[in-house]
């Protein structure tokens, strides 16, 4: 699979992706350039995920005028533990993760679960806000609608979009928020 490019729609941010299979997982890189509230931003994430696409861990870094990083691993029952390896509790029997900046992480649960069409699954999610590094735990639904478009819902907010796939199943479009450029 080649790399991915996005441009955002409601911000200045572009965001190249790259998926490269390895010899026990998949490593996602992706690296979000921008700016929100005039301060600009360089965001680089990599997402290590099993054959199955279970995240088995990530690490986010932002530089910049304030750099910060985040790295969580998970033991793939559900359970995260920061760098130093303290088991986080608020964030149990979230399986999958959810990076604000990005539509890539929106494939994860598409590819890691078997949907019918028109099943609906419920998701609890880690979400990441970024560029603020807000964490937090999050109820998600998501719909297979069609062979490749799916029905994404945040059971929290209330918001919802259809995302079509590629041939991968890698998000193409986020209707209104992120565009595929490349």
């Amino acid at each position: 699979m080649g790399p991915v490019v996005w441009q955002a729609t409601q911000w200045p941010a572009t965001e190249f992706l790259t998926v490269t299979k390895q010899e026990h997982n998949n490593l996602v890189k992706g690296i979000i350039n921008g700016c929100t509230d005039a301060e600009p931003f360089s965001i680089q994430y990599e997402i290590e995920v099993t054959p199955e696409w279970k995240v088995s861990s990530f690490h986010i870094r932002r530089d910049g005028l304030q750099p910060t990083a985040l790295k969580l691993t998970t033991d793939l029952n559900g359970h995260w533990f920061d760098k130093d390896g303290n088991h986080i509790e608020a964030f149990d029997d979230c399986t999958d993760i959810d990076i604000s900046l990005t539509p890539f992480t929106n494939t994860l649960p598409i590819r890691r679960l078997t949907f019918e069409q028109g099943e609906r699954k419920l998701l609890q999610m880690l979400y990441i806000k970024l560029p603020e590094f807000e964490l937090q735990k999050l109820t998600q639904y998501y719909t297979k609608m069609e062979d490749r478009l799916y029905l994404y819902e945040n059971g929290d907010s209330g918001f919802s979009a259809e995302l079509p796939i590629d041939e991968n199943g890698i998000v193409k479009d986020y209707p209104g928020i992120f565009t595929r450029i490349y």
